[in-house]
């Protein structure tokens, strides 16, 4: 009955249909040098195609490349805005210009004409592995042609009064177009942003033998006899290579990061580059002295990772970007951070040893922001990308050294535990007015779920959908629902991202620096 209904939703979102149309390109002529036919409609069209796209890069040669194109037009560049498109102003006598230089665009660009003449809308097609790129406004621009009147422009750009003299549309243009005009986000986010990812390979067999021996260490010791079973299960631990194509997802949608910080436990996934400048490998041994199989023990020393910057962003490997992300997405501003609340509730009354791990830590983050701040918590986090100050991290443990303590002694989640990094950070910086709620559009799906298999279809169909989580609730995957997702992660992030071994070299910045945008 549920491959049943698979197969209906397959119909239903037009899966088949976009199979079929794939198949027939071969009946269409070839395409353009470094194109390939996207699908067949009443209007065949083509998309230029890319290996493991950097979107940001994506973004910026499409700016590049229209410049390029309708030279020698000089435009004025409005500052742009995150998941909007470019927007370029032109004199009106330029306005043939635009309209004939546009034409030269290779056969991958949708040039679209206003009716009224007023505007022309820009967007290049791309493809990954012979699919579409989903459309994004990011990778779209728009160019509108300015009221002409005399020897002035009125209107030209937002916040200009009154008329602008053309002696100085020039100068203008040159400012407008300068590396410092084209960043877009909150102008208050100039510095860098760095990741963190706890990883663990719980096949291997070097950590199974620390793992037991922990086991057998702590048994009876502190109450431990009474350990939840969640703590230790199979499921917390098992690696299905998430970690590789999570890092492909940040390499497509938010490559603006300046470094990738892998915390793991003496291990280093065996396709991983280490001596990529932009990984830094970091053992448990340096934060913690020691191994730990406590996901609350790691998180809670993660602000003490070496050079990490103040403004990180924290996940786990079963996260992953789906779509364009941009460093306003995740902070405010300089030293206000955003964090994603979620609707399900945290359970009343104190923390028990028949409490889930999660729901204990919750619980008593939820007394120490009543006894610091005053506050009441209700609900949770959202599993997704936890934004973080490094210096809120840091307040956290100077000013609860004991609970900290604990919870880092901990080598296996405890009803002690404290949830620093995703939980409590989040709440202890907006008592301080240090972050703000936001809603993210996100997708949670837990793998172990009858009707993940669909789900996973729907994802990788409609990819509607920011960031995603790819969870497992307490139990190992299948056999095929192994396969299944990793046929999903394989399809929707085929090609290997630069710090992957043996991947080709991918042109790109090195993200110790900002993106350099050349003058006109």
């Amino acid at each position: 009955m549920g491959e049943t209904r698979r197969i209906a939703a397959k119909l239903h979102r037009g899966d088949v249909v976009r199979q079929l149309r794939l198949s027939g390109r071969g009946l269409l002529p070839a395409a353009a040098p470094g194109n390939v036919w996207t699908g067949l409609r009443a209007r065949p069209r083509q998309a230029r195609l890319v290996a493991a796209p950097d979107l940001h890069r994506l973004r910026g040669e499409l700016l590049e490349g229209v410049l390029a194109t309708i030279s020698p037009i000089v435009p004025l560049l409005a500052p742009p805005v995150p998941r909007h498109p470019w927007r370029l102003a032109i004199r009106a006598q330029d306005a043939a210009a635009l309209l004939d230089a546009l034409q030269d665009l290779p056969p991958h660009w949708e040039v679209t004409p206003a009716r009224n003449g007023r505007s022309v809308a820009l967007r290049e097609r791309f493809a990954v592995a012979g699919r579409e790129l989903e459309r994004t406004a990011d990778l779209e621009l728009r160019v509108d042609v300015l009221r002409r009147e005399g020897e002035t422009h009125r209107g030209a750009a937002p916040g200009t009064p009154g008329r602008i003299p053309a002696a100085t549309w020039e100068e203008m243009a040159l400012e407008s177009l300068s590396a410092s005009h084209r960043e877009p986000g909150p102008p208050a986010i100039r510095g860098p942003i760095d990741v963190v990812y706890t990883w663990v390979d719980g096949g291997d067999a070097g950590w199974r033998a620390r793992r037991d021996a922990a086991l057998a260490a702590t048994a009876g010791v502190d109450g431990t006899t009474a350990r939840h079973p969640s703590a230790s299960d199979e499921g917390r631990f098992e690696n299905s290579d998430e970690l590789r194509y999570s890092l492909r997802s940040l390499h497509r949608c938010a490559n603006w990061v300046r470094r990738i910080h892998l915390v793991t436990d003496g291990q280093v996934p065996d396709w991983l580059r280490p001596d990529d400048p932009r990984i830094q490998v970091v053992d448990h041994r340096e934060l913690l002295g020691g191994s730990r199989f406590n996901s609350h023990a790691i998180e809670s020393a993660l602000h003490r990772i070496p050079d990490l910057t103040e403004h990180y962003l924290y996940l786990n490997d079963d996260v992953l970007f789906g779509r364009i992300a941009h460093p306003g997405d995740f902070f405010a501003a300089e030293g206000v951070a955003r964090f994603f609340p979620s609707d399900l509730p945290i359970d009343p009354g104190p923390p028990t040893p028949a409490d889930p791990p999660l729901m204990a830590s919750a619980k008593n983050g939820r007394e120490l922001l009543a006894d610091r701040f005053g506050i009441e918590v209700r609900t949770k986090i959202r599993h997704t990308v936890h934004p973080q100050l490094r210096s809120v991290a840091a307040q956290i443990e100077a000013e609860n050294p004991e609970a900290i303590a604990r919870t880092r002694a901990a080598l296996f989640r405890s009803p002690q535990d404290l949830s620093v990094a995703s939980s409590l950070h989040h709440w202890y910086a907006h008592a301080q007015g240090r972050s703000v709620p936001s809603t993210p559009n996100y997708l949670y799906l837990d793998l172990s779920a009858p009707h993940a298999p669909q789900a996973l279809d729907a994802l990788g169909s409609l990819r509607r959908y920011d960031t995603f989580c790819l969870n497992t609730e307490e139990r190992a995957l299948t056999p095929t629902m192994r396969t299944e997702l990793s046929s999903f992660l394989e399809g929707y992030y085929p090609d290997p991202a630069p710090w992957e071994v043996g991947s080709p070299e991918v042109p790109g910045r090195t993200p110790t620096e900002r993106p350099e945008r050349r003058a006109p």
